[in-house]
């Protein structure tokens, strides 16, 4: 399932698909499509029921894929599953200028960004 959705402050997205590399940087695009038509300038995506492995290569090009798209346009926040985050894409992007975190906790996540979580 794949789902993107402006709310009052954010842009939210959730996907829940099988990891494809390809689907993921398709969803980049239109969510930075979304984002540039629409004003927003935050947005959360939800990966925790995302099922398979990110190869840790994947994990880089994504990160850069990322860097890219939204670099110094926003602040956004990724929750993922806790076994599967290894802040190494995040590091990645944080050293090239993208506002960005990965989270395990939504409301965590929620906070970092500073939107209201019961949109």
């Amino acid at each position: 399932m794949k789902l993107i959705e402006g709310r009052n402050e954010y842009l939210y997205v959730e996907y829940s698909e099988p990891y494809q590399f390809n689907k993921l940087v398709e969803l980049m695009y239109e969510v930075i499509t979304i984002c540039e038509t629409e004003s927003y300038q935050k947005f959360l995506v939800n990966i925790s029921n995302m099922t398979g492995k990110v190869r840790q290569i994947d994990r880089f090009e994504l990160a850069m894929k990322g860097v890219s798209l939204f670099q110094y346009k926003g602040k956004y926040a990724i929750v993922y599953c806790k076994e599967e985050i290894n802040s190494f894409a995040e590091t990645v992007g944080v050293n090239r200028g993208l506002n960005a975190r990965i989270f395990d906790d939504m409301n965590e996540a929620i906070s970092w960004l500073g939107i209201e979580s019961n949109q």
